[in-house]
């Protein structure tokens, strides 16, 4: 790309045609990064569950055996508690949210909502630049959407 950037002969379409081939070859392999990250780390979170739960079964069969010597209702308290333990869901550390790529997981983050809340326009804004670039595709045109600096007058109490 730096090459092809000192080049003045090469047309703005070329540009952007080898911008794009660059992303998508790039975009691929970091979306796959991303979701091999992901699962691993989602295996993990299931297989501390799945050894905290097999740590639960062991230590009430070890505690079953003196319960029962000292108090069988003590055994039964201690069945109900191991039980409650082992009932609940093996996911239950994992996030519920599932996106699909890196984009999803960051319009989903914190400080996404973050901005909305702080920037009444934001979200407006970023809509109307999607519907402005989709349109642009659709139609062939070649003016990028810019977002709008104009503010709407808001008319206040006075008036």
């Amino acid at each position: 790309m730096a090459q092809l950037l000192k080049d003045p002969k090469l047309s703005t379409e070329g540009i952007m045609l080898n911008l794009l081939l660059t992303l998508l070859s790039v975009g691929g392999s970091v979306w796959f990064a991303w979701l091999s990250t992901r699962q691993v780390g989602q295996r993990f979170k299931l297989a501390e569950d799945y050894a905290f739960k097999a740590s639960i079964s062991r230590a009430y069969e070890g505690y079953r055996k003196e319960a029962n010597r000292i108090d069988p209702a003590l055994e039964a308290k201690l069945l109900r508690s191991a039980l409650d333990r082992l009932d609940e869901q093996p996911i239950r550390f994992v996030e519920q949210g599932n996106h699909a790529s890196p984009l999803h997981e960051m319009l989903a983050s914190e400080t996404v909502r973050d901005a909305v809340k702080l920037i009444p326009e934001f979200a407006t804004n970023v809509q109307n630049l999607a519907k402005d670039a989709l349109s642009a595709v659709k139609t062939g045109s070649k003016a990028a959407p810019e977002l709008s600096t104009e503010r709407p007058i808001k008319p206040t109490s006075s008036e």
